[in-house]
């Protein structure tokens, strides 16, 4: 599956009513918007001219897909391919290929990661309110792993490796991040990392109320109106 960018009069030939130039929405600022089921780029002048359009993997009987999102701001958005490659007689499939791609505020891509896939519950791809931090979900073979990088794709801190990622959080402010990540027939893990000083505190989601825990900005994390831990 080769990634695309098209504009936005390209929707005539996949049966869509084509958006003719001078009937192209605008905005009033550069970036990246999620509509519908499409990532859409404006430019400086506030045309659209960018459109990638997203799909399920199951859409059409085809095993791929598509899926995107944006920053708070905007300026960055990401889409991570989906391709599955049966084998010669179609009865299975052979292996999943994954490739993440990351947008900037220009419209281009700034860099790409093949180890990016989707873990339980949630996206890949987390960012922090400016957008400076990003938290990823990554796995190598039947390893599972959390990194902390920046927009430009350094990795900062990370943790890991995991048999199984049930989901991540990444507080606001990008400091301090959470892996919920589990052991078949065993209870799940809550760990909670300050990305900044690259420490780690694992607590067992059983002494969670409910088995959930949020961490927020101050590095508190909390199950309920609990205190579980703080990194202050």
């Amino acid at each position: 599956l080769a990634l695309t960018l098209v504009p936005a009069c390209a929707g005539a030939l996949m049966g869509e009513a084509p958006v003719l130039p001078d009937m192209a929405p605008t905005r009033s600022a550069p970036g990246w918007t999620k509509q519908g089921a499409s990532l859409l780029y404006y430019d400086t002048d506030g045309s659209l001219t960018q459109e990638i359009p997203l799909r399920d993997g199951d859409e059409s009987g085809l095993p791929q897909g598509l899926r995107g999102g944006t920053s708070t701001d905007g300026r960055l958005a990401w889409t991570l391919e989906n391709r599955q490659v049966w084998n010669p007689l179609k009865s299975k499939t052979a292996e999943t290929r994954r490739l993440l791609r990351l947008y900037g505020s220009a419209g281009q891509e700034l860099w790409k990661d093949d180890g990016v896939d989707l873990p339980e519950r949630g996206e890949p791809l987390i960012f922090s309110a400016d957008g400076q931090t990003i938290l990823l979900a990554r796995r190598a073979g039947d390893d599972w792993s959390v990194e902390a990088r920046t927009w430009m794709g350094v990795l900062r801190a990370g943790v890991g490796p995991f048999p199984r990622l049930i989901s991540m959080a990444l507080t606001p402010n990008g400091r301090f991040a959470l892996a919920r990540w589990g052991v078949l027939d065993k209870s799940d893990t809550h760990t909670f990392f300050d990305i900044a000083a690259k420490k780690r505190q694992d607590v067992p989601s059983s002494s969670l109320l409910l088995g959930l825990a949020r961490i927020g900005d101050d590095g508190v994390a909390r199950s309920g109106s609990k205190v579980v831990l703080s990194f202050e």
